[in-house]
């Protein structure tokens, strides 16, 4: 389309989704979207807190805390109501389902009955995924409005078994959101493979061949779909010069990397029945977080012969879980799936017309391609080509000798959205299967379709008026610490804390209080920030004097100190972003040690990325340095230069972190709270009872979402010192927090069971 700016491939999986893409200058060069906290895969989820709409990583994190307020496996019960009752039971899904396959009730806003359609909580996932590619004006996209225009083309790839219920929730999504049903495409799995192969590996097959048969295996974790795709040259009056494509696929929608999970959860469940424990259920908090051992466990099985699957306080007695795994006994249990495996794989050849001897190749992609058991039975299918005087190698489930045909061309993670992209940038060579402009809706009639679009504009207002509050109530929350930074400095003086300490503790006291209650509107955080920021600034007007010439002072310094050092750097043939030197031990860490202290005055001046990256620096001196061979004392040495790199990097982080939340959003701050927690873990590998270092982590944990590992990092941290006013007033802080989740949860489940 000339309209499209953008071209964007989704792969719309049961459990995480990619997101790949393309622009109109080269729609070619499609590479993967990341999502806003910079992961290439984003969870199918949908939740609901308070006024808060969350999607993505943000819901997914909740689950826990709100199992009845996320939607996750949202594209399985996109179907038949039959259908997505099934699925909903098969998935362990916690969340409220109607017997009309409705979602709700859901409590949200104002409202404690809120029920939707499918279509309408897969519209704000689709227009968060396309964000991440044609940006956030995707976001002002407004149905009817003469002024949005759709600068994207999309192509969405779903299972190959979807039928026409699917379809048409999916086309009730894309009306409800305004875009063009012209401009969207949708095309299975199998296609979307065979087009990125054929991107792939160019628009020309080798000189001696005429017709290229590949099988693709995509075990993913909720279905396995095996296509059987035969690459031929264009004909001579084609209009263009694309490989032709003839492809017919299989599936099986129950098996996947979650049937092997579930299968290993019944083995899990007769040996904690043995020990005489309490089975677990998968339609639980318990089971969902098993569930996640268990996809650990798998993985580990893939790559190793014994795996440990442990969990702590998991009973309901807080006893400890612990079964010992091995790769036999992961065999034995999935036996059955591999069965079912073998018998797609036979039916697949049958039905496309082709022998095993006729396969050029067998591309595997999803989650279970690593399985060694899995790469044993398709080496047995398709076995390596047989050189003349050669014995044939068998393959064994430890994955040596595997088949020489077995190829792992594609990334499996993001073949399929990368060749859903390609195609919605026009390579099509395969004939689409489905048409979503001729596809009827399942929201009905023009009046459903208007409620729907009418709710969906209510929930997206809702969610970005509290996003606001959020922001300035953060803001606040951040002013009040800086201002005790500043009470507690050298230049206290010029504050007038006799009359200005007062006026924070009032602050401080207020905010503890309104900052749990949701009727604290945006009005009054305005409010409040502005009263206390002019007070501040009235009666400590020499102390900001001060800070302001100190500040312009400092920068000029800092400006003078680079450019002599890039021209020393020029001066000595260096590379001015690389160091490349070859250093002596004591001179690496003297540049260690420098760069760190001049991050300690870069950061004392308040120029926090400028005081990051002189820390990071000082970092890669410190590795270079661990690279050596150093005695017990210098190892002890670098270990406390970068332990004490690590806290102050951590430090850097919390409060970069804090201005990105208070500009960009909650969201948006995740990815630099992420970067707190690492460093912090870091540090707690050199020093495991270091207090600074669980206080920023568990600083960083409660921003995340994870409130109860962030209470657990400061008991730990409470046990070193007990005295510790800080971690003191955090802890009370985190109480009151939990104290408001448990009330609002009371509240669900009260309304849920009258």
């Amino acid at each position: 389309s000339t309209m499209a700016e953008k071209f964007v491939g989704i792969d719309l999986s049961v459990c995480n989704t990619v997101v790949s893409c393309s622009s109109k200058d080269e729609p070619s060069a499609v590479v993967v979207a990341v999502n806003d906290v910079s992961n290439r895969s984003t969870p199918a989820a949908v939740g609901f807190d308070g006024k808060m709409r969350l999607v993505g990583e943000s819901a997914e994190t909740r689950i826990s805390q709100l199992p009845k307020q996320v939607v996750n496996a949202l594209p399985a019960i996109l179907g038949s109501t039959e259908a997505a009752r099934a699925n909903y039971a098969r998935f362990g899904c916690l969340w409220n389902f109607t017997e009309e396959g409705r979602i709700g009730p859901m409590s949200f806003g104002d409202r404690d009955d809120l029920t939707l359609h499918p279509s309408s909580v897969l519209a704000p996932l689709l227009q968060t995924l396309v964000s991440y590619a044609a940006g956030d004006a995707v976001m002002g996209l407004k149905p009817g409005d003469e002024g949005s225009v759709q600068n994207f083309e999309l192509a969405i790839s779903t299972p190959d078994g979807w039928s026409d219920a699917e379809l048409s929730a999916l086309r009730g999504a894309i009306d409800i959101l305004g875009w063009k049903p012209e401009m969207t495409h949708v095309l299975p799995y199998s296609a979307a493979l065979a087009t990125g192969y054929a991107a792939r590996f160019g628009q020309k097959l080798g000189a001696d061949e005429e017709k290229r048969v590949v099988v693709f295996v995509d075990i993913g974790y909720s279905q396995t779909s095996i296509s059987v795709a035969k690459f031929m040259p264009p004909a001579a009056d084609a209009e263009t010069k694309e490989l032709a494509v003839d492809a017919s696929s299989c599936s099986d929608e129950t098996l996947g990397t979650h049937a092997f999970c579930a299968s290993l959860l019944q083995h899990v469940n007769k040996q904690i029945e043995g020990k005489g424990q309490e089975v677990v259920n998968l339609a639980s908090k318990r089971g969902a977080r098993l569930l996640t051992a268990l996809q650990k466990s798998v993985k580990e099985l893939s790559m190793l012969k014994d795996a440990t699957l442990g969990l702590e306080c998991f009973f309901s007695d807080e006893g400890d879980l612990k079964v010992e795994l091995n790769r036999g006994q992961f065999e034995e249990v999935i036996k059955p799936n591999m069965d079912a495996l073998v018998a797609l794989v036979q039916r697949a050849l049958t039905e496309a017309g082709v022998t095993a001897e006729e396969v050029h190749s067998v591309e595997l992609v999803g989650g279970g391609m690593r399985i060694p058991r899995v790469q044993a039975l398709l080496s047995e299918i398709f076995p390596s080509p047989k050189e003349e005087g050669e014995e044939e190698a068998a393959a064994d489930s430890t994955g040596k000798a595997v088949s020489k045909r077995l190829r792992f061309s594609l990334d499996g993670a993001s073949a399929v959205a990368s060749g859903a992209a390609h195609y919605a940038a026009g390579r099509r060579g395969l004939k689409a299967k489905w048409d979503l402009s001729a596809q009827t809706s399942a929201l009905g009639d023009d009046k459903a379709l208007a409620e729907c679009r009418e709710l969906e504009a209510w929930m997206a207002q809702v969610n970005s008026e509290e996003q606001m509050r959020l922001a300035k109530g953060n803001e606040l929350e951040s002013y009040i610490f800086q201002v005790r930074n500043m009470l507690s400095g050298p230049d206290r003086a010029l504050l007038k804390p006799e009359t200005t300490e007062p006026l924070v503790e009032e602050a401080s006291r207020w905010f503890e209080d309104a900052h749990y209650d949701q009727t604290t509107t945006l009005q009054v955080y305005e409010e409040r920030l502005a009263g206390l920021r002019s007070a501040l600034e009235e009666h400590g007007a020499a102390y900001y004097e001060k800070k302001t010439k100190e500040h312009d002072d400092k920068e000029k310094m800092l400006d003078a100190a680079a450019a002599a050092e890039r021209q020393r750097r020029q001066d000595a043939g260096m590379d001015v972003d690389k160091d490349d030197r070859k250093m002596a031990k004591s001179e690496r860490m003297k540049m260690a040690t420098k760069n760190k202290e001049e991050g300690n005055s870069v950061f004392k001046a308040g120029n926090l990325e400028d005081a990051a990256a002189r820390y990071q620096r000082a970092l890669q001196h410190i590795n270079k340095f661990y690279m050596l061979d150093l005695s017990p004392d210098e190892k002890a040495e670098a270990d406390a230069v970068t332990l004490s790199i690590q806290l102050n990097l951590a430090n850097v982080f919390l409060k970069i972190a804090a201005t990105v939340e208070k500009d960009q959003g909650k969201e948006k701050a995740e990815e630099v709270y992420k970067k707190v927690k690492f460093a912090t873990e870091e540090a707690l590998k050199i020093d495991a009872d270091n207090v600074k270092a669980k206080f920023r982590k568990a600083s960083a944990m409660e921003k995340l979402g994870d409130l109860d590992g962030a209470v657990k990092e400061v008991k730990s941290a409470l046990k070193t010192d007990p005295e510790n006013a800080d971690l003191v007033k955090l802890k009370e802080k985190f109480d009151k927090l939990q104290a408001a989740q448990n009330a609002k949860a009371k509240k669900i489940y009260g309304k849920m069971f009258g």
